[in-house]
């Protein structure tokens, strides 16, 4: 670079690139980061702008100094907007002799399309007029230079090309512009930066099972995990404990955690809670109606635990079980009558299952014969004349000692129906002595009734069943047969 005292010169000078910020005109001196640009490659033809006046032969002594920027700016695809643009400051330094003010504009804002680039946004320069001895007069001007494309590689240039000179004095040293007046500046493309992100884990919500043993229960579950960039992540996901494990009763945390390529991490938690509410069952229990023997004329008592009833929890989880039932130990039951017995089990834990029942009947020990003669217990059955007397006896049953049941007399019940009769419709009760019977009594081992019959209804001639029961057990029958 070279001047005389009469001429003025612009240099073009660059700042490395800096963050976004306002295209602005400083008067200021370079600011300390500034970067002196040297010259670089050749810059692509300007656009079809006037570059304003051209030194002449006659004013040779015109100073021309020129540069480009060295260190290119980095953009980013459109699609990466925090680096899609950046701003970068061109810094213009006036040497030489100047009569008058001038003024030239700088387009602030370049655009890539892909394949070429745009400048639009003028801002216009003013330089005041200076002697050719004085410091140089410097302007700065910040340009916004944006990737509005796709393209991710590769580089490219832009030819800052100042324009409209306008000079106020007609006369004298000017300021002028010419090609060594223009910047290039470099621009690299790079791809987006990797943002990598995390992976996304799947649990089951929390899960309640139910025990299976004393020990709790073994659990399957299925945790899966999925990434943006790596794609399926399920076979790197570890939990603790593990699907499959062993889990005691109560509830317990499952910790599942799965890392992506890149290193991102995904935790995440659930509870499995074991618990029993299965019931302990019988294992042993009665079935059908249970025949106990009454002891004496009162009945009998129910041993429950000589039924040999048993009971289990399932899986033995919560032992030791046991059971319950709704007859009160020691309770007379009577001669003749059934009690529905019911009974639940339950475990430790107070689970109880659904009562199951049985049925307790009192009876005695029927003496095998029945009647004794006259009657006869099988055919041909004896044949009594209408009118007469037909004794009836017959052996006591015992009590479940074995002892003789002497005292049921004033229980007896005789009743008697035509043989073609229909059992508890038909019955007729005959044990009445006040209708010419005798009642009941026992004498010589033996119960005796001796049945008058009559020569009216209801004696019809016939066959006839008899029977004699105490409250509903049957004691002995047969039949006979009524004549003329």
């Amino acid at each position: 670079m070279s001047w005389r005292s009469s001429s003025v010169a612009l240099v073009a000078l660059t700042l490395l690139a800096c963050g976004e910020g306002p295209t602005d005109v400083s008067e200021s001196a370079p600011p300390p980061g500034e970067m002196i640009i040297t010259q670089g490659a050749a810059a692509p033809a300007p656009s079809p702008r006037g570059l304003g006046p051209v030194l002449s032969a006659a004013d040779a002594d015109a100073a021309t100094v020129g540069g480009s920027a060295s260190t290119p700016l980095s953009l980013t695809p459109q699609t990466c907007s925090e680096t899609a643009t950046q701003t970068i400051v061109i810094t213009y330094t006036i040497t030489g002799n100047q009569v008058g003010t001038a003024t030239f504009d700088v387009n602030t804002a370049w655009s890539y399309n892909g394949s070429a680039w745009s400048g639009s946004a003028p801002t216009t320069v003013t330089v005041p007029p200076r002697a050719p001895t004085a410091a140089p007069t410097v302007r700065t001007v910040t340009l916004t230079v944006t990737n509005a494309s796709t393209v991710g590689s590769g580089t490219s240039t832009i030819s800052i090309v100042p324009s409209n000179l306008t000079n106020t004095n007609s006369t004298g040293a000017k300021l002028s512009l010419d090609s060594e007046s223009n910047t290039t500046v470099f621009v690299a493309f790079t791809a987006c930066a990797h943002v990598n992100t995390p992976p996304t884990l799947v649990v089951p919500d929390d899960m309640t099972v139910e025990a299976t043993s004393s020990a709790g229960a073994l659990v399957n579950y299925l945790v899966t995990a999925s990434d943006l960039e790596d794609g399926d992540l399920t076979a790197s996901v570890t939990c603790t404990p593990a699907s499959g494990s062993q889990f005691s009763l109560g509830t317990t945390t499952v910790n599942c955690s799965v890392t992506d390529n890149d290193g991102a991490e995904t935790t995440a938690s659930f509870t499995i809670t074991v618990e029993d509410t299965t019931p302990a069952f019988f294992t042993n229990f009665p079935s059908g109606t249970i025949i106990i023997i009454a002891v004496d004329l009162n009945g009998a008592t129910l041993d429950l635990d000589g039924l040999g009833i048993t009971v289990e929890d399932v899986g033995h989880v919560s032992e030791p079980s046991t059971f319950d039932c709704d007859y009160v130990a020691g309770t007379v039951l009577e001669i003749g009558s059934t009690t529905t017995v019911s009974c639940t089990a339950s475990d430790a834990l107070g689970n109880e299952s659904a009562p199951s029942t049985f049925d307790v009947f009192v009876g005695l020990n029927v003496v095998a014969g029945g009647f004794m003669p006259p009657l006869r217990m099988t055919a041909p059955f004896s044949a009594h004349k209408r009118g007469s007397t037909i004794p009836h006896k017959f052996l006591p049953p015992t009590y479940a000692d074995g002892t003789p049941a002497t005292d049921l007399a004033s229980g007896l019940r005789l009743i008697i129906r035509r043989l073609d009769g229909t059992p508890g419709v038909d019955d007729i009760v005959v044990n009445d002595y006040t209708a010419g019977s005798t009642e009941w009594r026992y004498a010589d081992g033996q119960y005796v009734f001796n049945l008058k019959t009559g020569t009216n209804s209801p004696w019809d001639m016939g066959t006839w069943v008899t029977e004699v029961s105490y409250k509903g057990i049957v004691l002995a029958s047969t039949q006979f047969e009524l004549r003329r």
